[in-house]
C-alpha cells in the first residue's frame, strides 16, 4: 500500500484498529496527524560503548551478544525475573528484566542486540530493564531517541516504528514559509525539521528543528496581527463622545479612591471609544490592581443615557469571563457599582436581569429590545446567536484565553462595524514580550496596587516547619479568618509524588486541622456544586478550602488571610503569584505558604523569586531569566495556548517573526506570490467561529 499524507493511521504497520482507535481519540487519524504529534521529551542513547567502558547511572548503548538467559520468580514469586548474560569482545555485563518471561523465546543464545538504558549498582553491575533491538535497526537504540505520549493499545516501539515510517513521506508536506525567509535565516525546511524533531541526529538538528516550528507559529501569529490591524482599517465603531462630569460623578461614587495608573488607563480607554475606529486595547494589571474597575468606568462611560439621539445606534457593553464563577462575581460586583443601569447575566445554568432571575428567552428578548445596558456572560455568550448587533464594547477578562483568531472572528460579524475591544489580563508580561505577543493591541498597564493593602507576608516551608505553620494556620481561622490550601492534582491516582486535593482534604481533617469546617473544590464537580462551594466559602460557612487551580482567577474573598500552596515547585512563577493574589484583598494582614516537595536548584531560585518579591511584573522577568528555553515544546503555565511549540522565552524568535510580517505585509503583491501563506492564515482564521 502506498503512504499518503491522507492515508489512515490504521494502514501504517503495527497500527491495529484498537490502536488506530485509541490516536483518534486524542486527534490523530491520518498519517499527516502522526507527523504533528510530537515527543514530549527525548532519550539519549547515542553514546556506544564497550562493556568494559560502559560507565554507571549514564544512558549509553551496547552492542553485544546474548551469552545466556533463562526465567525464574523473585523472592515474593509475584515478580518474574529475565536473567541474561551479554558479552562483547571487551567483557560481559549481566542483564536483567521484570515480568518480561516472552524476552526468553525473542532474544535466543547467539543473538546480536543493541541494549540501550542506565546501567546500577543495585544488583551488582547491571543493566536493568534495557531498551533491545537488533543490531543496526537504530529506531530505539544507538540515537537520541523520541518519548511520545502514549495512549490506549498502542506502545512505544510500534509508534516509533509507525512514526519513522510516516516520515518517509515528510517531502510531501507542503512548506508554507517562504522560500525567502528560509534561506536568510538559515532555517532547515518544514520536512527536514520535522524529520529532525522526531529522530534528531544531534541536538544541534534537534534544535535547528525545534527552532523552524516555533518560528512557524511566531510567524502565522505575527501574520495574523497584521491581518488583524489591516481588518480594523475597514471597519467603523461607534464613536462614544467623552462626557467627563459623567465619568467624574461616576468615579466619586466609589468607596475608594482611584490610584494613578487606575487614571491614566481609564483615560486612555476613553479617548480610544471617542474615535469610530474599533478601539484593540489590552488592559494588563497585577494580581489585585483594580481592573474591575476601569472596566466598570468604560462599560459606564459606553452606555450614558445622555448619548442616545434619534436615529444613532444604541450602545451596549458585553463583558465576556473565563469561567462561570468569575462571571457571577462581576454581574454582582457591575450590579453595585452601576445601579442606575441595566446588568444581565448569562450563563449556562444563571440566568438574571439585574438582582432579578429570569428564563433564558425572556432575557434574550430583552437583548433584543436593547433593555439591557451591559451582558456579562462567559466566551459561550457569543456562540448562541443572540443579537448583539448593538453591542458598542466587548470586554474580554483573561485575555490569554482568548486568542488573536478569536479577536479577528469578533471583527467579522459585521461587515462594516466593529466594537470596541477592551482586552484585559492579571498575567504580568515584561512591556517588550507584551507588545511582541499581542501586537495587534494597544496597552495599558496598572503597575501598582490600591492604597491601605499591605504586602503579603511569603515563606517558603521546609518539612521541619510545617507543624508550627499550621497551627498559625489554625490561629488565623481562630481569629475568624479564612484558609486557601492549593494542591496540583484533584486525585491520588492522577501522578505519583504530588500532592492531591483528595490526600490533603484527608490529612488536614484527621490531623493538623481536625475540628475545622473543611471542604474541597476542583474541576470536576458540577456547575452548582462548585457555585456553592464558592458561594459558602465567601459567605464564611468554610473555614478552609482545599482546591485545585480553578480559584486562581476570579474568587475575591476578602476575609480570607492565608494561602498555602503545596508541592509549589510544581506550579510556574505567574501561577503562584495569582493564586497569591486570592489573599491580601482588604486590609488584613495576609500570608502565603509554599511547602515544595523536592527541590532542584532551579526550582528553589524561582520559589525564592516569588518570596522576595510582591511585584508581578518583576516576577514575569524573572521566570523569563530562569526558564531559559522552557519546555521543550508548550508552555501551559504561562498563558500561550495558541502554541504548540514556542514558549514565553523565545522572545528573539518573536522579534524576527514579528520584523518579517511587518515588511512583507507592505509588498502589495505577497500574498499573490505566496499563496500558502495567505491559506495558511485562512485556515488559521477559520479553525475559530465565533456564529
Amino acid at each position: 500500500m502506498s503512504l499518503r499524507l491522507s492515508t489512515p493511521v490504521s494502514g501504517l504497520p503495527g497500527i491495529g484498529e484498537k490502536a488506530a482507535a485509541d490516536l483518534a481519540q486524542i486527534g490523530v487519524k491520518t498519517v499527516r496527524d502522526l507527523l504533528w504529534y510530537v515527543p514530549f521529551r527525548y532519550d539519549d542513547f547515542s553514546r556506544r560503548v564497550p562493556i568494559a567502558k560502559a560507565p554507571i547511572d549514564t544512558p549509553v548503548t551496547i552492542d553485544a551478544r546474548i551469552k545466556s538467559i533463562g526465567l525464574r520468580p523473585s523472592k515474593s514469586s509475584r515478580v518474574k525475573i529475565v536473567d541474561a548474560v551479554v558479552e562483547d569482545e571487551s567483557g560481559e555485563l549481566k542483564v536483567i528484566w521484570f515480568n518480561q518471561p516472552y524476552l526468553v523465546k525473542t532474544l535466543p543464545i547467539g543473538s546480536k542486540h543493541s541494549f540501550a538504558g542506565l546501567i546500577d549498582h543495585r544488583f551488582g553491575k547491571t543493566f536493568s530493564n534495557p531498551i533491545h533491538e537488533p543490531v543496526g535497526r537504530n529506531v530505539n537504540t544507538g540515537r537520541i531517541v523520541p518519548v511520545y505520549s502514549l495512549t490506549g493499545a498502542i506502545t512505544m516501539r510500534k509508534l516509533r516504528e509507525s512514526m519513522q515510517r510516516s516520515l518517509t513521506i515528510v517531502d510531501t508536506l507542503s512548506d508554507w514559509l517562504p522560500r525567502e525567509i528560509v534561506e536568510i535565516e538559515k532555517l532547515p525546511t518544514l520536512s527536514a525539521a520535522l524529520s529532525s524533531v522526531h529522530f534528531p541526529e544531534s541536538h544541534e538538528s534537534l534544535q535547528r528543528g525545534i527552532d523552524r516550528l516555533k518560528f512557524d507559529e511566531l510567524f502565522l501569529h505575527q501574520m495574523l496581527f497584521e491581518e488583524v490591524r489591516r481588518d480594523r482599517k475597514t471597519k467603523n465603531a461607534t464613536a462614544i463622545p467623552i462626557d467627563e462630569a459623567s465619568i467624574k460623578s461616576f468615579v466619586a461614587t466609589l468607596p475608594f479612591t482611584l490610584t494613578r495608573a487606575q487614571k491614566v488607563a481609564a483615560w486612555e480607554i476613553v479617548q480610544d471609544l471617542a474615535k469610530d475606529v474599533p478601539m484593540n486595547r489590552l488592559l494588563e494589571g497585577d494580581v489585585g490592581s483594580g481592573k474591575t474597575v476601569v472596566a466598570a468606568i468604560a462599560a459606564h462611560a459606553t452606555t450614558q443615557p445622555s448619548l442616545e439621539k434619534p436615529g444613532v445606534r444604541s450602545r451596549g457593553v458585553v463583558y465576556l469571563a473565563p469561567t462561570e464563577i468569575l462571571a457571577m462575581q462581576q454581574h454582582k460586583s457591575f450590579c453595585k457599582m452601576m445601579p442606575d443601569r441595566n446588568v444581565a447575566l448569562l450563563t449556562h445554568n444563571q440566568i438574571f436581569y439585574n438582582t432579578e432571575k429570569l428564563k433564558r428567552a425572556e432575557l434574550i428578548e430583552k437583548i433584543s429590545n436593547s433593555e439591557v445596558d451591559c451582558l456579562i456572560g462567559t466566551h459561550a455568550v457569543l456562540q448562541e446567536g443572540i443579537d448583539l448587533s448593538r453591542t458598542s464594547l466587548v470586554i474580554i477578562d483573561e485575555q490569554h484565553r482568548f486568542g488573536v483568531a478569536q479577536r479577528h472572528a469578533l471583527l467579522e460579524r459585521d461587515s462594516h462595524h466593529a466594537p470596541h475591544l477592551l482586552s484585559m489580563t492579571a498575567t504580568p508580561i515584561p512591556r517588550s514580550l507584551a507588545l511582541t505577543i499581542y501586537g495587534d493591541l494597544e496597552l495599558s498597564i496598572l503597575d501598582e496596587l490600591p492604597k491601605g493593602r499591605k504586602p503579603i507576608g511569603t515563606a517558603m516551608v521546609p518539612v521541619e516547619q510545617r507543624v508550627g505553620m499550621w497551627k498559625h494556620v489554625r490561629s488565623e481561622v481562630e481569629k475568624g479568618r479564612q484558609v486557601f490550601v492549593i494542591c496540583p492534582l484533584i486525585d491520588p491516582s492522577d501522578s505519583l509524588g504530588s500532592k492531591s486535593v483528595a490526600d490533603v482534604e484527608k490529612m488536614l481533617s484527621r490531623d493538623v486541622l481536625q475540628g475545622l469546617r473543611i471542604a474541597t473544590l476542583h474541576g470536576k464537580l458540577k456547575s452548582d456544586e462548585k457555585q456553592k462551594r464558592n458561594e459558602d466559602f465567601r459567605d464564611g460557612k468554610i473555614d478552609v478550602l482545599v482546591s485545585t487551580t480553578v480559584v486562581e482567577v476570579g474568587v475575591d474573598v476578602p476575609n480570607a488571610t492565608v494561602m498555602v500552596i503545596m508541592s509549589a515547585e510544581r506550579f510556574g512563577l505567574a501561577q503562584i503569584h495569582q493564586l497569591r493574589g486570592r489573599v491580601g484583598r482588604s486590609d488584613l494582614q495576609s500570608y502565603c505558604y509554599l511547602l515544595p516537595d523536592d527541590l532542584s536548584s532551579t526550582s528553589k531560585q524561582r520559589l525564592d523569586a516569588v518570596v522576595e518579591s510582591q511585584n508581578g511584573f518583576e516576577l514575569a522577568e524573572r521566570d523569563l531569566q530562569l526558564r531559559g528555553a522552557g519546555n521543550v515544546f508548550g508552555n501551559a503555565q504561562s498563558g500561550f495556548p495558541d502554541f504548540q511549540f514556542a514558549t514565553s522565552a523565545d522572545v528573539p524568535l518573536m522579534k524576527q517573526a514579528r520584523d518579517w510580517s511587518q515588511r512583507l505585509f507592505l509588498e502589495a503583491d505577497f500574498f499573490e506570490k505566496h499563496p500558502l501563506v495567505r491559506s495558511r492564515i485562512e485556515e488559521a482564521l477559520e479553525q475559530i467561529h465565533l456564529e
